[in-house]
């Protein structure tokens, strides 16, 4: 008995020791294997880290029938370029700020120097990662590609079928899942891993561990560094995927499998799961002889034929012979076209840089390459010849880098682009196969005969001549159509698309602004336009070039489509008819299927023609411990090829939320839709003193509103967010499933019929039948009370969306009376107090005052009650208030709880005034002194109250204010922001006493502190009781009145509070042109007294803005030069600008601006030009009118 348990510990040892026995290369056989198979583990790069290959590595790689990889890739170009979500990242450099909206999208920029020397020297990163995977800086430390290429070169040379063990979709859903469904790493690397990092970093330790071949080390460090989540998406699950794919192709031949090494160890690792499958895995290892580096070169070395077919571009514009498809990939106003040979390591490169040299007059020629040759070109130019193919000139060069490979290149020159021809690959790779590809090579489109043009997926067609090329015709993003005639006329149409359902702007605004910018980053003079009359609103416009052509432009749109339309030649011939044919077109999805996608993430399912995109999470999903009962969103953008774009939104609400009905759900649940971003904000005003707060006279309204249930059951709210100045519309949608809101919204445009993507989307939309949250018409007041006496998180979290009905008094009085909150859980008492005030009952009323009188230790509840009690603002509610008072005083140190309490009473100071003269009772503590004053000091102004009703308390005032005044006397600095024009209500204590104590001017003692004020160089102090005795036809301090104007901080407050009361006419001459007033206002501040030497005037401008007439005042200032406290002494620029429509003084000014930077390199004219632009456009959403910066600084 002893020896079977000494057997059976024996063999368990030999199995536990055969996994972990340090390799990369296994043996699988077994389980009813004719031949053995091998799994091998990879590095995905080319560091010679992956590469120390030994012999039986080789022996097994060559003797297999089959390779397989994670995925094949002969199919990773097609899978990426038919992937609408890879493509829009690929497409992040055409992106743009949708606040430059009219300005770099429809840039055409001449392309520099650096430019064009860029493109020639280029190696593309799409494909190095695809095919080699290296870095310049340490090609010394790498090998020619990395080591899972040259597995599947290995494979192909030697004729082996190539598997993917997994398919791109379900592995590139996996990896996304891992990386954005969460956190990817945990908090802390379990401990034994913190004391190895403290010696080596992470990185050092994988590559150790993979040196070492000891796979099982890297599972440990993986499971120690990743969250359980990341792991299961990027690991497990795939292995799982990996393991089946590999079961079935191991029973048809002996198949080589690679595939990361970070999914081999582990319980969870393939390799074991290979042996739950009945197979054994054993490990394989030898030494590295001479026999691997002669198989090694010997399959670098070999060279098979690849067929080569004629491809040609989207436009036609060429055809080619290349080993593969042309992949095209769009770069600013420019296109690459993509051709790898995988099998030999070689690649075509096709390159077309647009040099719009009819916009600037410069057509580059290929003698202008020259000095561009000798720093583009690497190593050694061995031939360069002149060459001209159907007409178009060029030059053929063919090179030798210093690595010993041979390139080969064909440029070529047209009125409208460089084409640049690149062959590339190892050793003798283009010489082997170069005339193929460049013998080849043909231009298709160079007639002057007029064809009809539109993009692949349709939305516009148009008449230019056959001579052309459109840049991106088929993918999403940007699109540029060129062309040219014989004459040499040049048309294009730039089409830019902003799918913005968040902000509508004015119609005719953009199409005249894009036009505006595309001027005058031309540096055009830009003078007028005309909008069309058609039913499609349009806007043309033309301007002289330098060199005396005359270029004229349209501008066109569709929902978020934009069109501009360019025409240059001598004369308008041909203009109208080549803007004539400008047709907007219903979108044509030709390649693109309509097929029932799941979106497995938003949980939901629609018949669309794209696949489901990645999803953004709101920060409470990417937290480690969820918490499932708050709300979140996630959101998806469905963008086809046609650049039309769905946003869809998953709102799980928060489980305490709840509605009456579905109706009052729709009502209240926010819009999907910011209506303040959306409201235009200038074309109409409501305010003539504030233009840049113009409110728009067509206010947006939701139209076409349908709501029900749909065909599938689920309540639905539709509508169309609208303005009357633009035909675009923000299609709406809101689909109810259980505790979630789905809301679907589009861009459309209300004049063209709606595209099948957008109604087959809305119109199929189904949530899933799984149930995310709890019901919304479920009462969850119970539900809540049970979480907080239970000490749930869930009250602490969600308490403040619970809503209270009548009928939950006596719970919420109940839970107030005997349940202990503790100290985390005030907040929620608070919240239930106010919700209780609500009610207007008898019982409410008493439960409140008796738990006011019980919370005299609680302050923080004292003040919530007042302020629930005082909400009202009523005659009655302002009793109330006055009787809690006086049963206890609330104090806190938060001063600002209490000052809000009483500030809350200016709203209605008509009921107020029923507060005095009683409130005074509490002025002598110390905390309310200031808000109650201030209080009356209101009334007082408004003349609300009167002197009797607070002058018993004149003589407690007085002391006070002799006590202020000594303290401002005995203070080094009176006041840092001396005498600010102040855009707060709240004024200082002993100005609000100067107010208080004039009615009792007479008085002697009152007299003598009003004579004490001399002493006190405060300017609002004084000019607040010069204003006091002007108003009552009193002498005053003249000497102080010359004073306060002499200096330039105070005069704008003197002057501003005279124009109050009509009496600006005592102001000196000197001082009462607009030019100083203005100022006085601008620099009104006693920390820029010092300024007051260095203030330039610089220019009066005037404008309009629709009806309106305004006038800016514009000063340049820098810093004493002894000023410490500022850094930068140069010029700074000031300015404030006032209605002028009535022609007067205006001290209610609209915009002022100081220390503002600006560019001074610029004619100050012309800066003053773009500060007055910049305020006449403030709120336009999508401008951006950069004023201040020396680096592009006309990108606005």
């Amino acid at each position: 008995m002893k020896k079977i348990a000494l057997l059976f510990t024996l063999l368990i040892s030999f199995f536990i020791n055969a996994q972990e026995q340090n390799s990369l290369l296994w043996q699988i056989s077994g389980n009813g294997l004719q031949k053995d198979s091998y799994l091998y583990g990879t590095m995905h790069v080319s560091a010679k880290v992956a590469f120390h290959l030994d012999d039986v590595f080789f022996e097994s790689l060559l003797k297999a029938d089959h390779v397989a990889l994670e995925t094949d890739p002969t199919f990773w170009l097609e899978n990426i370029f038919n992937s609408s979500e890879e493509m829009k990242e690929l497409n992040e450099v055409n992106s743009f700020n949708s606040k430059d909206f009219y300005n770099a999208p429809f840039k055409l920029t001449e392309p520099k120097q650096e430019q064009i020397m860029f493109f020639l020297s280029r190696e593309d990163m799409l494909l190095n990662g695809v095919m080699y995977r290296t870095n310049g800086m340490r090609q010394n430390f790498e090998e020619d590609t990395f080591l899972d290429m040259f597995i599947y070169q290995s494979g192909k040379k030697n004729g082996k079928k190539i598997f993917s063990l997994e398919g791109f979709k379900d592995s590139s859903s996996l990896v996304k899942k891992a990386v954005s469904s969460g956190k990817m790493m945990k908090d802390k690397p379990e401990m034994w891993l913190q004391k190895r990092l403290k010696d080596e970093n992470y990185f050092t330790l994988m590559n150790n561990a993979y040196r070492d071949r000891n796979i099982q080390f890297l599972d440990s460090l993986n499971n120690s560094m990743y969250t359980e989540n990341y792991m299961e998406n990027m690991l497990y699950i795939r292995n799982r995927n990996m393991t089946e794919k590999i079961d079935s192709i191991v029973k048809i031949g002996s198949l080589f499998s690679a595939i990361g090494a970070a999914h081999l160890g582990g319980k969870k690792g393939v390799i074991e799961m290979l042996r739950e499958k009945g197979y054994t895995v054993t490990a394989l290892t030898s030494k590295i002889t001479n026999k691997a580096t002669v198989l090694k070169k010997a399959i670098e070395d070999k060279v098979i034929k690849v067929p080569f077919t004629i491809q040609t571009s989207e436009d036609k514009f060429f055809s080619v012979k290349v080993p593969t498809k042309l992949y095209e990939l769009n770069i600013l106003n420019n296109t690459v076209y993509l051709c790898p040979d995988l099998t030999n390591g070689g690649y075509a490169i096709i390159t077309r840089i647009s040099t719009f040299s009819k916009i600037y007059d410069k057509r580059i020629k290929n003698k202008d390459f020259d000095k561009f040759l000798f720093e583009s070109i690497p190593g050694e130019i061995i031939t360069k010849k002149e060459i001209i193919k159907q007409g178009v000139k060029g030059l053929d060069i063919v090179n030798l880098t210093k690595t010993g490979d041979y390139q080969r290149y064909q440029i070529f020159f047209t009125p409208l682009e460089i084409l640049i021809f690149k062959m590339d690959g190892k050793k003798t790779y283009v010489k082997d196969f170069g005339n193929q590809f460049f013998n080849s090579i043909t231009f298709n489109n160079l007639s002057d005969e007029m064809v009809t043009v539109s993009p692949t997926n349709k939305g516009f067609e148009v008449n230019v001549p056959k001579h052309h090329s459109f840049t991106n015709k088929t993918n999403s993003g940007n699109r540029l159509l060129q062309a040219v005639d014989k004459n040499g006329s040049y048309y294009f149409v730039r089409e830019v698309t902003l799918n913005d359902v968040k902000y509508i702007e004015e119609d005719a605004f953009e199409l005249e602004r894009i036009q505006e910018r595309f001027y005058k980053n031309l540096d055009l003079k830009y003078k007028s336009g005309k909008f069309t009359n058609s039913s499609k609103e349009s806007f043309e416009s033309n301007s002289k070039l330098k060199n005396n052509d005359i270029i004229y432009l349209k501008t066109v749109t569709n929902a978020g489509h934009y069109y501009l339309l360019g025409f240059i030649s001598k004369n308008d011939k041909n203009k109208n008819t080549f803007f004539d044919s400008f047709k907007i077109t219903n979108f044509s999805y030709v390649k693109e299927k309509f097929t029932i996608q799941k979106d497995t993430t938003l949980h939901f399912s629609v018949n669309t023609n794209i696949e489901p995109p990645s999803a953004e999470f709101s920060p409470n999903l990417k937290k480690k411990k969820k918490k499932g009962y708050k709300g979140y969103t996630k959101k998806a953008k469905y963008l086809n090829n046609a650049n039309e774009e769905i946003s869809v939104t998953l709102n799980k609400l928060n489980d305490l939320i709840s509605f009456e009905n579905v109706d009052s759900l729709w009502k209240k649940n926010k819009s999907p839709v910011d209506y303040n971003n959306l409201s235009r904000t200038i074309s109409y005003k409501t305010d003539k003193t504030n233009f840049h707060n113009y409110l728009s006279k067509y206010r947006l309204k939701e139209k076409n509103i349908e709501k029900g249930v749909d065909e599938n059951g689920y309540k639905f709210y539709s509508y169309y967010v609208k303005d009357s100045l633009s035909s675009k519309a923000i299609k709406v949608k809101r689909v109810l499933s259980h505790g979630t809101i789905y809301d679907i919204k589009t861009l459309v445009d209300t004049l063209y019929t709606e595209s099948k993507f957008v109604t087959t989307f809305y119109n199929s939309f189904k949530p899933k039948d799984t149930l995310i949250g709890t019901s919304l018409f479920t009462d969850k007041t119970a539900i809540f009370f049970e979480a907080l006496k239970s000490k749930d998180s869930l009250a602490l979290d969600s308490y403040d969306v619970v809503k209270f009905k009548k009928k939950d008094i006596n719970s919420l009085i109940e839970i107030l009376k005997t349940y202990e909150f503790e100290e985390n859980q005030l907040p929620i008492k608070k919240y239930l107090i106010e919700e209780l005030g609500q009610f207007k009952t008898k019982k409410v009323e008493r439960f409140l005052e008796d738990l006011y009188s019980k919370s005299f230790q609680n302050p923080e509840n004292q003040i919530t009650i007042i302020n629930t009690v005082s909400k009202d603002k009523t005659i009655e509610s302002y009793k109330k208030l006055l009787k809690l008072l006086e049963a206890d005083i609330p104090l806190t140190s938060n001063s600002y709880q209490l000052n809000s309490m009483i500030e809350k009473m200016e709203d209605s100071l008509g009921f107020a005034k029923n507060l005095f003269p009683e409130l005074l009772n509490y002025t002598t503590i110390l905390e309310y002194k200031k808000p109650i004053y201030n209080l009356l000091s209101k009334l007082v102004d408004k003349k609300i109250v009167e002197t009797s009703n607070y002058e018993v308390f004149k003589k407690q005032i007085l002391n006070e204010a002799k006590i202020e005044l000594k303290r401002q006397l005995g203070t080094k600095n009176n006041r840092t922001n001396y005498s600010s024009y102040n855009y707060s209500n709240k004024e200082d204590l002993l100005s609000i006493y100067v107010k208080l104590l004039f009615p009792f001017r007479k008085d002697k003692k009152v007299k003598t502190f009003y004579e004490n004020l001399n002493f006190v160089d405060d300017a609002t102090v004084k000019t607040n009781l010069i204003i006091l005795q002007l108003e009552n036809l009193e002498s005053y301090n003249k000497e102080t009145f010359k004073k306060l104007v002499s200096e330039i901080d105070s005069r704008g407050v003197l002057y501003k509070k005279l124009h109050k009361i009509d009496k600006t006419k005592l102001f000196p001459k000197e001082y009462s042109s607009k030019k100083e007033i203005y100022k006085s206002l601008l620099f009104s501040k006693k920390q820029e007294k010092d300024l007051k030497d260095s203030i330039v005037f610089i220019s009066k401008r005037e404008f309009n803005i629709l009806d309106d007439r305004f006038e800016g005042y514009f000063f340049k200032s820098k810093p004493h030069i002894n000023n410490t406290k500022e850094y930068n002494k140069d010029w700074k620029m000031n300015y404030i600008i006032v209605n002028n429509s009535d022609k007067k003084i205006n001290i209610d000014f609209t915009t002022s601006k100081k220390k503002e930077r600006f560019d001074t390199t610029k004619p100050i004219e012309e800066v003053i030009d773009l500060l007055i632009e910049k305020q006449r456009l403030k709120d336009r959403e999508r401008v951006n009118i950069k004023t201040n910066s020396y680096n592009n600084y006309n990108n606005y």
